[in-house]
């Protein structure tokens, strides 16, 4: 009887198919990070515009604010409605103090 002898292939693996699925793999990780990366910057693009737009909103406020401190600290207004409370102004008991004191 003849004997089988079974052949052992030694498998060996494709470089070219190898190289292949490394490309495909970086390709597909490309594709995805700049996609990914340009949303983030639309994203990033859209809050400094919105927080640039409050910035100048909240500078409008702050200066009518001090227009509307500037009117009411105006020295007349104050003598006058301290007249109308009954309050009168005693030169001797006035003290001035300058910024930075």
């Amino acid at each position: 009887m003849a004997t089988i002898k079974k052949i052992r292939k030694i498998r060996r693996y494709n470089i070219f198919g190898l190289s292949m699925v490394i490309f495909a793999f970086a390709l597909i990780s490309f594709v995805g990070c700049n996609l990914f990366l340009r949303s983030y910057q639309a994203s990033v693009s859209r809050k400094t515009q919105n927080m640039i737009a409050e910035v100048n909103r909240l500078t409008a406020v702050n200066e009518a604010l001090a227009v509307e401190v500037a009117a009411l600290s105006n020295y007349d207004r104050i003598v006058a409605l301290a007249s109308a409370e009954g309050l009168s102004l005693v030169q001797g008991n006035v003290i001035n103090i300058k910024d930075g004191e």
